[in-house]
């Protein structure tokens, strides 16, 4: 189970070209959760536009993850499009406390077609189209997990939009 955020339609192609994080604001019930965050690209029937991985098999437009746990950056490192992680503590939540973490999502270039909706899955564990990816759920994933959004806990998603020319 997850959540998910979606554009309205666009209203011409739009470019998204480079890095792209997710910054929520985030709480559980238990002491640890697991952020998957999926950008997807819909089409003007409603269906996911998959691009062919790797591994020849079908992907979202770009993917990210972390353990809110490890949610502590290094500050000498991270940029304000690329946050990075030290990895050398755990964090570990309070239940029901809210935490802000920043997750980055791949880099990526896609042309949104004109009708299409840009759309942000975040959930516990993998998602569809995360077969090259899969990872195993935690048992903690069993708890109620909340995204919080608005006033002082204004969560966003960082895209680079190119401008049209």
């Amino acid at each position: 189970m997850g959540v998910s955020f979606e554009t309205p339609p666009l209203e011409r192609d739009m470019e998204v070209t480079g890095p792209v994080v997710l910054v929520p604001w985030v709480s559980s019930t238990t002491e640890d959760m697991d952020i998957f965050a999926t950008l997807r690209n819909i089409d003007t029937e409603g269906r996911d536009v998959f691009e062919l991985g790797q591994q020849s098999q079908p992907v979202p437009v770009a993917k990210g993850w972390l353990r809110a746990s490890q949610r502590k950056l290094d500050m000498a490192l991270t940029l304000p499009y690329r946050p990075y992680h030290a990895h050398d503590e755990r964090q570990w939540l309070s239940p029901g406390a809210p935490v802000r973490v920043e997750v980055e999502i791949w880099a990526t270039s896609m042309v949104f077609g004109k009708g299409h909706r840009i759309r942000l899955d975040v959930q516990p564990r993998d998602g569809v189209g995360s077969v090259p990816y899969t990872h195993y759920s935690a048992d903690y994933n069993t708890g109620t997990n909340t995204v919080h959004a608005g006033a002082s806990r204004a969560s966003y998603l960082l895209l680079l939009v190119i401008p049209a020319s």
